[in-house]
């Protein structure tokens, strides 16, 4: 099984993040001193419509958080309506390419395989960390400001 090979990119996708006809979402995972956290937030037509963020376990790495990041926005990206393209942004590369591996060792990306399967509008981007992007830097925020809350049972 494979994904179409217009859902999975690797180079910077922030040039279509103002196309109006595009939800996008960013992704990002965290670890601080004060623990490890995964977020998503949405962007459709310039307004921020969704957000959602978690505290992991200490003993997660920043690799589990962001695939449990993409997770929950492939998750929040498959039912919206068909005529819309949902554009994930990720900042970590190696995430994007577990999670388009059918064979992958790693049960989270598997099941964020099987979601994009059947989702062929929901698209995973690569996006630069740190370089400024208002997506990114909240989806970043978010993750870092999840470390310091309750626990979240994954």
């Amino acid at each position: 099984e494979h994904l179409k090979p217009n859902q999975i990119s690797l180079e910077d996708g922030e040039a279509n993040i103002a196309r109006k006809d595009i939800i996008n979402i960013f992704t990002d995972g965290s670890k601080t001193e004060h623990g490890v956290g995964a977020a998503f937030c949405v962007l459709t037509n310039d307004i921020w419509a969704c957000q959602w963020s978690a505290k992991l376990n200490d003993n997660s790495t920043v690799f589990q958080a962001e695939l449990i990041a993409l997770h929950e926005a492939a998750i929040y990206a498959s039912p919206l309506p068909n005529h819309n393209t949902s554009k994930i942004h990720v900042d970590n590369r190696t995430s994007i390419m577990a999670s388009s591996n059918s064979k992958s060792t790693n049960e989270t990306a598997r099941k964020i395989f099987k979601i994009l399967l059947t989702n062929p509008r929901t698209k995973d981007s690569w996006v630069k960390a740190h370089a400024g992007n208002i997506g990114n830097e909240r989806a970043d925020q978010l993750a870092k400001d999840a470390t310091w809350a309750t626990l979240f049972t994954y």
